[in-house]
């Protein structure tokens, strides 16, 4: 009777381990499995900022000068980042995927040795069955019933030192994997907090990169490369006009003036030639009616040229 308890408690015993091993291989397999997700994407992330920084350098140099220097600065930053993801990314693989990795090699060592005491149950059950046939059978063949006995005493020795084995390696199992998956897991804490105490440093630089812009400078700097055409076209259209218009007035005031003495001109002989007339009325009177009449015609000719020459000056004016 106290036998068969024994067999019942290994067996309740064996059937906990191996529900234990089936849980921690499920649930350590998965823990695994999402650590290497979460380190590719943090690789997969490390080559997206890459590609920011690059391009951020390629965009500085079209900027003015205070822009070109604060993104060039924030680009170096968010470079600098992506050094702090990729040693982030070795820890990560160093420390926590591959110790969590060798648990389901050890789940199936421990997997195996469960078999091999499985096994010693099945035998010491097995002869515990025989030893009763025996004694049902055979009531009265006492060498048969000491035969199975013995039997059933080996069976129950290999049985119980497989059992003791199995606690024991059982015991030491979980107090490694306690351990482990406080180690593995504090560090990734501490990677994750290292990481991200590198990133702070380099966002704050980044920060002041960023508030280091000037953008009135920058401002001023388009400005001072947009307006300078704008104002030497205004000044060639102002000039030209001013030019033109000066050079008309001169040209106006000479053709004034041209006019003028040439109006001034036919005058002066005209009262030169009024002159000699008067002179020689005094001198001739005889004939003054002819002369005057040869005098008159004369003047209105002249006074006719002065007044053709005015009228010219006032066309080319």
């Amino acid at each position: 009777m106290q036998r068969g308890a024994d067999i019942r408690a290994r067996e309740n015993q064996s059937r906990f381990v191996q529900q234990r091993i089936t849980t921690i291989e499920k649930h350590y397999s998965q823990i695994c499995q999402d650590f290497a997700a979460y380190t590719r994407k943090s690789a997969r992330l490390r080559d997206k900022g890459d590609d920011l920084a690059k391009n951020l350098l390629a965009y500085a140099d079209s900027e003015a000068q205070s822009t070109k220097s604060g993104l060039t600065a924030f680009a170096e930053r968010i470079s600098s980042i992506q050094d702090f993801r990729q040693a982030e990314v070795n820890r990560l693989e160093s420390k926590v995927v591959q110790p969590l990795s060798l648990y389901g090699t050890q789940c199936k060592h421990t997997r195996e040795d469960l078999k091999t005491s499985f096994a010693a149950r099945d035998r010491e059950v097995n002869q515990q069955k025989k030893l009763e046939k025996v004694r049902q059978k055979k009531p009265g063949d006492r060498r048969q019933i000491s035969q199975a006995e013995s039997k059933l005493q080996r069976a129950t020795v290999d049985a119980t030192r497989s059992n003791k084995a199995l606690e024991d390696q059982m015991d030491e199992f979980e107090r490694k994997r306690l351990g482990d998956i406080k180690k593995i897991l504090s560090e990734f804490v501490k990677i994750e907090m290292l990481f991200h105490a590198k990133c702070l440093e380099s966002l704050t630089d980044s920060f002041q990169c960023l508030q280091s812009i000037s953008d009135e400078d920058d401002l001023e700097e388009f400005r001072s490369s947009l307006r300078p055409l704008n104002h030497a076209d205004s000044t060639s259209r102002l000039d030209i006009p001013r030019y033109d218009s000066k050079t008309s007035l001169n040209s106006t005031g000479a053709s004034t003036t041209y006019s003028t003495s040439s109006r001034q001109k036919p005058a002066d002989s005209r009262k030169q030639s009024n002159g000699h007339g008067e002179d020689e009325v005094r001198d001739f009177d005889d004939d003054d009616d002819d002369d005057d009449d040869d005098g008159d015609e004369d003047d209105d000719e002249e006074e006719e040229d002065s007044e053709e020459d005015y009228d010219h000056g006032s066309y080319r004016r």
